[in-house]
């Protein structure tokens, strides 16, 4: 008994030196992300009246079906809109809170044209712009190049802070060095991420009793599924000409690109990373070929799928395939899901029948997780040029619009994908938080060493010869770039 008093006194005795150690592990930072002591707390400096300048490629420049596109960060004054309005009160907040302003310009050229623009500025030491918004599948071209801050050396900026997507700081970095990055301060990241859209009018009409959302919370949204679903004689010849094309009504429009979606959505990439964060094929897998062949019999049925880019539509003359063809579809109603980006949401806001957003089917029966893929070409994500001055003032400002934007342009942004006629779509906004919480970026597809992607986006069942045909030379491209980025 007076052994038990003897320690139950010295466990109080402890209790506060216990406590105090429990803290001061709390309070370091060693553990994880969520130890921080205030996990919003940013650096708030005097910049003296700094500019400071981006420049934004102006993303659905000169489309019909991509609208509202402003910039990153930028906005139009004049347009009113409430994504504009929001960055507008982010960019106040912050140049009063440091002093600053911050300006910038749309680049209207291409993609190519940027990043020479960027090489230039770099060469000549212009410092033109502190950072800048492209696809990462054209970033990806300067990697190699030497022009482009490894965001990782940027002290100020923490990118295990919440408004960054930490799914693309795992996936982008290559030899623990980052190139370009996305979260809050951007929402064309967002726009860029694939999903399945579906007319609710059309559902009814057609007599589906199955309940979309439903089979997606309880993982039964499967490709089996959605296809079964499409060959209960939906497409069909509507204008009575005999033929079956983009004037009558389907089951699903699609491109050639979404078969690649498709094998994303059962977890296989192009590349995985090994335990030094070097990339590695992981294409010629039995789960890849698997799911390459039920998706290339599915997309190959011209009685059920219209697909934008293939024949007969990319021989009618069409100035742009996709808004002549599926897009076009889904507008006037004759379409009961379409697979695209979030982009062509707000475009659909005007059509007379509701829609709702689901995510990519699971790939197969069984599956724990979706998997969604971010478009390599129509997203966005931040890169700092190589000569910028003063790059950890720069980065104080990133993380200061990052902070801002997960509080204020966020939600809006939400909120402007899933309003429809003053109404919200909540079973919409379910779906998107499992989209978003599950999306990827496949650096192999971006960096498309030795047109790999391009396989996969072929109408052709032979893709087991294409990749053997090609890996050699891929794997030669691949290791040159690791090198360049070592050295």
């Amino acid at each position: 008994m007076k052994k038990l008093i003897i320690a139950l006194l010295a466990l109080v005795l402890l209790l506060p030196f216990i406590a105090s150690c429990k803290e001061e592990k709390d309070n370091s930072g060693s553990s994880d992300t969520a130890s921080k002591t205030d996990e919003n707390e940013i650096v708030v400096k005097d910049m003296e009246g700094r500019d400071f300048k981006i420049l934004c490629y102006s993303f659905g420049h000169g489309s019909k079906s991509i609208v509202g596109f402003t910039g990153e960060v930028l906005y139009k004054e004049d347009s009113a809109s409430p994504l504009d309005v929001k960055k507008k009160e982010i960019v106040d907040l912050v140049q009063q809170q440091y002093n600053c302003t911050i300006t910038g310009d749309l680049f209207t050229g291409t993609h190519p044209e940027l990043n020479e623009k960027i090489r230039l500025m770099v060469m000549g030491g212009s410092n033109e712009y502190d950072f800048y918004f492209d696809c990462y599948q054209f970033s990806s071209a300067m990697v190699a190049d030497n022009v482009l801050y490894d965001l990782n050396t940027i002290s100020s900026i923490d990118f295990t802070n919440p408004w960054w997507d930490q799914n693309a700081r795992e996936d982008f970095s290559i030899d623990n060095k980052l190139y370009f990055m996305c979260g809050d301060i951007n929402t064309y990241d967002n726009d860029g991420t694939w999903c399945v859209l579906f007319n609710k009018k059309l559902k009814e009409t057609l007599g589906i009793t199955e309940d979309f959302y439903q089979l997606a919370r309880d993982y039964e949204w499967t490709f089996d599924k959605f296809t079964e679903i499409c060959k209960r004689g939906i497409s069909k010849d509507i204008n009575g000409d005999n033929v079956l094309d983009e004037k009558d009504q389907w089951a699903f429009g699609t491109e050639t690109y979404n078969m690649y979606v498709h094998v994303v959505a059962g977890g296989d990439r192009i590349t995985k990373k090994d335990e030094n964060d070097i990339p590695y094929f992981t294409i010629t897998n039995e789960s890849t070929y698997n799911s390459l062949g039920k998706i290339r019999d599915f997309y190959l049925d011209k009685t059920t799928v219209m697909v934008a880019n293939a024949p007969p539509y990319t021989e009618k003359g069409f100035d742009n395939y996709w808004e002549a063809t599926v897009h076009k579809s889904f507008m006037e109603g004759r379409e009961l899901f379409y697979m695209c980006g979030l982009i062509n949401a707000p475009g659909f806001r005007e059509m007379e029948d509701d829609f709702g957003i689901l995510p990519v089917p699971l790939m197969y029966e069984g599956q724990e997780s979706y998997f969604h893929t971010v478009s390599i070409s129509n997203m966005s994500a931040l890169s700092i040029p190589k000569n910028v001055i003063g790059v950890e003032d720069v980065g104080i400002i990133i993380e200061a619009l990052g902070k801002y934007s997960k509080n204020i342009l966020t939600p809006e942004y939400y909120d402007n994908q899933l309003k429809y006629r003053n109404t919200r779509d909540n079973e919409s906004s379910e779906m998107l938080d499992i989209i978003f919480a599950s999306r990827s970026f496949d650096i192999g597809a971006a960096f498309n060493w030795g047109g790999v992607l391009n396989v996969y986006t072929e109408m052709d069942k032979n893709y087991v010869s294409h990749f053997e045909s090609i890996m050699t030379s891929a794997q030669s491209k691949l290791d040159a770039v690791i090198e360049e980025i070592q050295s």
